[in-house]
């Protein structure tokens, strides 16, 4: 079957959450012989992009004048506006696939338009519920957007109502897909990857941490994670010892201090010594940080779906501190060892204390077992008899030609415009 996958992010070079899962669903799909390509309509922030993905131009993100937070929905908005259209049009008329397959529902406005009639195969990947995670992202810095949130709504419930089958993170979201009208619905959780490192990456991080104990705190430029991050360990990290820190790695370096808390310009300074930010560093870096942290921090305090840093801890077979929402879709963590759950900023702090003071034992080898059921390969293994349970249509499709998609397109770009709000 020709699949072709839709994102609004590049994953030739996954780095964040729904790259990397987006990137191992297509692997999936190719292991099982499909053939798949991922197009993106994505912001010109990435460093990387693919030669068919289409970037859009930040003056027209801009221009619509929505919260950074709702980037994606801006996203959606444009993928009906020329040029963009057009130019990711013309990949699927190249490729003419049998089946569409929507990492989370921001281009099926642009799938609606290029096939008005008779549609390919719809498969929707939700990464999360949105409209209730975009509504929790926005109060939590103060802000809404009750249109905004509509909108995305009632998009998830068309796309649930058009979609020949789903395929959900956790059985939470599952459900909520269902009462949405979703079906064929098959739960795929995050997973992870080998967690093998070059030996040669000991000699980096002893120059890097001085052999101080850490703790790790990974996740990308996601608000959420930013702010989980001060709501859970407090704006005065005084508490830790002077032969202790916190190590952060990922793109949330980035705006770690944009989201702390407004306090004493002492209590900053204190802080800049007790964190030290990585930022992004590659896979055996990472991989030899998770192996060798005093313990792995988990503190979210919004969002949906599950969260892919939480496999990766468990994986990683060391002391975890994490919050109920961040071991969403892996409950059973609850019964792991050295695995903590704390709600409160106190408890946080005192399950972070008390993962400095312990010592590890040695995990029995049925809880290892356990642990490593979360590589990609088994956590995505309901996902190909799914696609090997649809009808193949008999003739691809017919996206609409470019003179019509191009006709109107004064007339959309002024009725899409009306849109943006002032």
């Amino acid at each position: 079957m020709k699949i072709a996958q839709l994102t609004t992010y590049p994953t030739i070079a996954p780095r964040h959450g729904g790259q990397i899962r987006s990137f191992f669903i297509a692997h999936c799909l190719r292991y099982a012989g499909h053939d798949v390509r991922s197009f993106a309509l994505c912001e010109p922030t990435h460093a990387q992009n693919a030669r068919d993905d289409v970037v859009l131009h930040k003056r027209d993100l801009s221009a619509l004048h929505y919260s950074p937070m709702l980037a994606d929905y801006a996203t959606s908005l444009l993928a009906t506006k020329e040029p963009y259209f057009e130019r990711l049009a013309q990949h699927l008329r190249a490729f003419l696939p049998d089946a569409i397959l929507l990492e989370q529902p921001w281009l099926f406005p642009f799938v609606r338009k290029l096939y008005p009639d008779q549609k390919p195969l719809l498969l929707y990947s939700a990464h999360n519920i949105e409209h209730t995670m975009k509504a929790a992202m926005l109060q939590s810095v103060g802000q809404s957007d009750m249109n905004a949130i509509a909108a995305i709504e009632s998009l998830e419930a068309e796309i649930c109502a058009n979609a020949n089958a789903t395929i959900a993170c956790t059985q939470h979201d599952g459900e909520i897909l269902e009462s949405m009208g979703a079906k064929n619905l098959v739960i795929c959780s995050n997973g992870v990857d080998s967690l093998r490192h070059k030996p040669d990456v000991e000699q980096i991080l002893q120059k890097l941490l001085a052999l101080r104990s850490f703790a790790l705190f990974v996740g990308s430029a996601h608000a959420p994670n930013a702010l989980g991050f001060w709501d859970m360990l407090s704006h005065n990290l005084s508490y830790l010892r002077p032969e202790q820190f916190i190590v952060v790695v990922g793109s949330v370096g980035r705006i770690l201090h944009q989201y702390a808390p407004e306090k004493d310009s002492i209590l900053h300074l204190l802080n800049e010594q007790k964190i030290k930010i990585l930022g992004e560093v590659s896979r055996d870096v990472l991989i030899a940080l998770l192996a060798r942290a005093n313990v792995i921090l988990l503190p979210l305090t919004l969002g949906g779906g599950s969260n892919l840093k939480t496999a990766e801890a468990i994986v990683a077979n060391r002391p975890v501190v994490a919050t109920s929402l961040a071991i969403r879709g892996f409950e059973f963590a609850r019964n792991l060892t050295n695995f903590a759950i704390a709600d409160t900023q106190e408890q946080f702090i005192a399950a972070l204390q008390a993962a400095f003071a312990k010592t590890q034992p040695p995990l029995q080898r049925d809880e290892q077992n356990l642990r490593h059921n979360l590589y990609w390969g088994l956590t995505l293994a309901p996902l190909a008899p799914l696609v090997a349970s649809l009808d193949v249509p008999s003739e691809p499709a017919a996206p609409v030609p470019p003179s019509v998609s191009k006709k109107n397109m004064s007339i959309a770009h002024a009725a899409d415009s009306g849109q943006a709000k002032a």
